[in-house]
């Protein structure tokens, strides 16, 4: 009897090692919802001394998307050098509203937004990340990398 037991135990504890709990969605450069996406863009511009983001989220699917945010930043935005040192970040010495809230990005709609790095901008190549921070049911995560050259 006591065999038994064991043996139970341990198929019971080998059952519960073998399940795997996958909560977060996987890391993907847009969202996809069957064949159709939701598709994000960066367009770095030099303006002088400074880069302006130009960024644009598209809903390629044929709904209307509810995003969530848990604080008021929409996106994130970092730089990097060709060594991957990090020379800018969007959220850096900022302060965000904690709150939940949420907006529709309609089918076929597009939203737009930018950003402006002008603190210790040099010559040289240059890779962006951009991270959009709304959930929606059924994506993933959304990031658009580009890299850039300022002269």
């Amino acid at each position: 009897m006591k065999k038994v037991l064991v043996l139970l135990f341990v198929l019971l504890v080998l059952a519960a090692c073998g399940q795997q709990k996958k909560d977060e969605p996987d890391k993907e450069v847009s969202g996809q919802m069957g064949e159709k996406t939701v598709i994000l863009t960066v367009d770095p511009v030099q303006k002088g001394s400074s880069v302006q983001f130009n960024m644009s989220l598209k809903n390629e699917t044929d709904r209307d998307i509810e995003f969530t945010f848990n604080t008021s930043q929409k996106f994130e935005l970092s730089v990097y050098d060709e060594n991957g040192n990090e020379k800018y970040r969007y959220s850096k010495d900022r302060m965000f509203t904690q709150a939940i809230q949420s907006f529709v990005l309609k089918r076929e709609e597009t939203y737009d937004f930018q950003d402006t790095w002008s603190n210790g901008v040099e010559p040289g190549m240059y890779e962006v990340v951009v991270t959009f921070k709304g959930k929606a049911e059924g994506l993933k995560q959304i990031i658009e990398k580009k890299t850039f050259k300022v002269k």
